[in-house]
């Protein structure tokens, strides 16, 4: 007997997902106009933004690293953050070099120098800036500061190399493209790295770039933030109160939402660990796919199925309580599936009681 021998290959369409839910609605390919198709695609729109208010999804939850300055008291977020479900504070260990990287650049050292008052430039034909340390050291964040005073922002496309002898580089990491603000922090994880004696940032488009601060560095302990409502935090009696660490937050839920710290951070490298919960991706064209897991696929078919027979004219009373029996029964399964599944355990406080 033959198998397919593959998992996950099979690709649904907006269009495929639309023509299915037509057809479960009782109507033909030749029924279905232009304005039907913009019509369960604006549907198709409206469940997954309903998605989000019906429980955490947990394909759209990210890991994401905060980089601090000194009196930041907002951090602003991404249009795209429903909440924010953890946040800590990391402290973070920076191993002493033994070398900045180049040696015939003189200004290389300035990028590890903890101060975000200088800045370096690296040289046509040497473009990149790294670290020898005495010892191999392992790392997991790497951060590096924007300078660009006179454009306001700068933009970064690095990759994070590494050598055992100083001789033969290799890459560890490649990042996204990083547009960032002068004076601004961009900070990522690094996942596997093993010890290494030197480690590097090289820029792959621009001929040369400037930065003010480079980051090596591997975390020592995360603190937890403890969550303020609203009217706590204004009530707070000085929300400017510096700190070597904050300790709360309050997260302002606004189109662009805003994160508001206390205490504000009293120096420059701070760093917030967060895991925040993102809006599903919108619908796109026809031909995209929807960013959403196999297992919910099912779900949202049936659950456009039914809002199309309820925009359709002329569809059977009866198939309509078919198709929403139908897509809750889906749903359910799919909700009651979109867990992580570890162990719960209840200990009740009986001290009291057994004296």
């Amino acid at each position: 007997m033959a198998y397919s021998n593959t998992t996950n290959e099979t690709k649904i369409t907006v269009r495929q997902l639309i023509e299915y839910a037509f057809r479960a609605s009782g109507k033909t390919a030749e029924e279905q106009t232009p304005e039907y198709i913009e019509a369960a695609k604006q549907a198709l729109y409206y469940i997954l933004m309903n998605l989000s208010n019906r429980g955490v999804n947990l394909w759209m939850l990210e890991n994401k690293l905060i980089g601090l300055i000194e009196d930041q008291k907002i951090v602003t977020l991404p249009e795209s953050t429903i909440d924010i479900r953890e946040a800590n504070w990391s402290y973070n260990i920076y191993p002493d070099i033994s070398d900045a990287l180049p040696l015939d650049n003189p200004d290389s050292p300035v990028l590890f120098n903890q101060s975000l008052s200088q800045y370096a430039t690296s040289t046509i034909g040497e473009n990149w800036f790294g670290a020898m340390y005495q010892d191999p050291q392992r790392i997991v964040n790497v951060g590096f500061n924007a300078y660009a005073p006179d454009q306001g922002v700068a933009t970064y496309n690095f990759v994070l190399e590494a050598t055992n002898d100083s001789i033969n580089w290799f890459t560890v990491e490649t990042f996204p493209e990083t547009t960032l603000q002068d004076g601004t922090w961009a900070y990522y994880p690094i996942n596997t790295t093993p010890q290494h004696i030197g480690y590097r940032l090289r820029e792959t488009v621009a001929e040369t770039f400037s930065l003010r601060q480079i980051t090596f560095s591997y975390v020592q302990q995360v603190i937890p933030l403890a969550r303020l409502n609203r009217d706590d935090y204004w009530n707070l009696p000085n929300k400017d109160f510096p700190s070597q660490r904050s300790l709360q937050y309050w997260y302002d839920r606004k189109i662009e939402p805003q994160m508001y710290l206390w205490p504000i951070p009293s120096n420059d490298f701070q760093m917030l660990q967060l895991i925040i919960e993102k809006q599903i991706e919108d619908v796109g064209n026809l031909s995209n796919e929807l960013y959403v897991p196999n297992r919910w696929i099912a779900a949202v078919q049936a659950w456009l199925s039914h809002e199309l027979a309820l925009q359709i004219p002329g569809v059977d009373q009866n198939r309509i309580a078919y198709l929403e029996g139908r897509y809750k029964d889906w749903l359910h399964q799919a909700e009651e599936e979109e867990r992580d599944k570890s162990p719960i355990y209840f200990q009740p406080n009986i001290a009291p009681y057994t004296r």
